[in-house]
């Protein structure tokens, strides 16, 4: 008898999910192309890379191809729990390497360099290595750059599950490992169903973004791009200033708005579609969490960035709206010098970056739900101290939470901490940067967040050490799968029959 289980058919899932993203690939060349064809500015842009993409879907597809047929034939009916959570973590790991290929060929990045970047897109991070944006990718690849966010977003497992709901029961595995967060309220049993609605709202909100944007005077590409970024909060943009670069504050409310809605657990929007009414808003004690922590920061950064910018009321409102939105949405858009934000301003920031959105939306962070029940728990066990004889429950609304949930919750936390603790010594024992840059570029990735508080110098990753980048690479994974499917892997017994 076989002393290992046998994990062959995973490949099929993998496969089919790397076919897909070749179709993507060639169709942003495609589409960059076409827009480079329309283009009547004649600043250098690297012309020519919509051939590399093409290249680059060809080898994807065949990759993607031959992983299929091997998977066909050991696939079984029924996908296990085992099998989904190994392919949640497989088809990523498959997702970022081919998905950076693009930028190894179109644009001479080193193969770190452009595995980080596609995993900060796939991950929704926003964390950049690129110094030059504008001067040193085409139009194909800052629209490949924009469709990694907004297929991380959502997800790409949850698009598969979508496509593919043949896999039965492994898709609600897989859907369970996916979506962040501890619950996803509001969703119908059917995991097909629902993950196909998901991407009906996700892609609405999406093209609602394109029009908002391109309304205000946005080029189409570029109201395109940071349509795609902004609904997978991820952060992409295609100017070197980010959103800063247009100077416009309409631009800036309209992104914000689009920020917040996306940090909202789309459970929420789907009951309210399928209810026909707005209340499950006010009912989700997450919910008004979420838009009483979103007012109070958007007060007290307004009030605390007041002085830096000579008084004005509406243009430090204009900021600290901006700035509040980009951070707890984890998105990381620019637009403010947040290095001469006031101490108490910098510890708003950085608290948002922990706490992040709420559960079932493309935020980061740990999500508002946790923190709602992580309070909950302590004041339970504050009350258990004194009355041990009274039955203490911890309920979100009406809803009472099980045990089982409230360890998951405990333990993720002390996971993450541990995480952040031990990527902020490695950063700073491998390229001897100071504690507090190391902290905030650790926070960002595990955060997938982007913007790194501390940082030295340009916000941006380029000057860290191949080994460094590498760790933040693995971080933003473990961010994003929130720990448990990939350090599964990690376990002896799971690879045993």
């Amino acid at each position: 008898m076989k002393r290992y289980r046998d994990y062959r058919g995973v490949a099929r899932p993998v496969g089919v999910v790397v076919i897909g993203l070749s179709v993507f690939v060639a169709l942003t060349a495609v589409v960059g192309w076409l827009f480079d064809l329309a283009a009547d500015d004649e600043h250098v842009r690297t012309r020519g890379s919509e051939w590399a993409l093409l290249v680059t879907a060809v080898v994807t597809f065949v990759a993607g191809s031959g992983m299929y047929v091997y998977g066909r034939r050991h696939a079984t009916d029924f996908v296990s729990r085992r099998e989904a959570v190994l392919a949640v973590s497989v088809i990523w790991a498959a997702a970022s390497i081919f998905g950076a290929l693009p930028f190894v060929v179109g644009a001479a990045m080193s193969p770190v360099d452009a595995l980080f970047e596609t995993v900060s897109g796939f991950t929704t991070t926003g964390a950049t290595v690129v110094t030059d944006i504008e001067g040193s990718l085409s139009r194909p690849l800052l629209l490949w750059r924009s469709l990694l966010q907004w297929l991380g977003g959502m997800g790409i497992v949850v698009l598969f599950v979508a496509i593919f709901p043949s896999i039965g029961a492994g898709g609600k595995h897989m859907f369970g490992e996916e979506v962040p967060g501890t619950t996803v309220e509001g969703l119908r049993p059917r995991i097909a169903e629902t993950s196909r609605v998901l991407w009906q709202l996700y892609f609405a909100f999406t093209l609602l973004a394109v029009f908002a944007l391109h309304a205000l005077g946005i080029s189409l590409f570029e109201s395109i791009c940071h349509a795609l970024t902004v609904m997978s909060t991820g952060g992409f943009s295609t100017r070197d200033a980010s959103v800063g670069a247009f100077g416009d504050w309409r631009v800036e409310v309209v992104l914000a708005v689009f920020m917040l809605l996306a940090s909202v657990n789309y459970g929420l929007y789907y009951a309210a579609l399928r209810g026909k009414s707005l209340k499950v808003f006010p009912r989700s004690i997450e919910f008004r969490t979420y838009v009483a922590l979103v007012g109070g920061c958007i007060l007290f950064v307004t009030i605390g960035i007041l002085p830096l910018h000579d008084g004005d009321l509406l243009r430090a409102l204009r900021y600290g709206l901006f700035t509040v939105a980009t951070f707890v949405s984890s998105t990381g858009y620019g637009t403010d010098d947040y290095s001469l934000y006031p101490p108490a301003v910098s510890w708003i920031v950085v608290t948002l970056m922990f706490v992040g959105g709420c559960a079932g939306s493309t935020a980061g962070g740990i999500k508002i739900e946790r923190v709602v029940l992580m309070g909950k728990l302590v004041w339970t066990e504050l009350r258990r101290s004194f009355r041990p004889n009274l039955v203490h429950v911890v309920r979100m609304g009406r809803q009472i939470v099980q045990p089982g949930a409230l360890t998951d919750v405990v333990v993720f936390f002390v996971i993450y901490m541990a995480a952040l603790a031990a990527m902020t010594g490695t950063a700073t024992l491998l390229d001897a940067i100071p504690l507090p840059a190391a902290f905030g570029a650790s926070l960002s990735c595990l955060s997938n967040m982007g913007p790194a508080p501390f940082h030295l110098g340009d916000d941006n990753f380029a000057g860290y050490s191949s080994t460094t980048k590498v760790v933040f690479t693995l971080g933003m994974l473990l961010g994003r799968l929130e720990f448990f499917a990939v350090l599964a892997l990690l376990v002896p017994g799971f690879w045993r029959r």
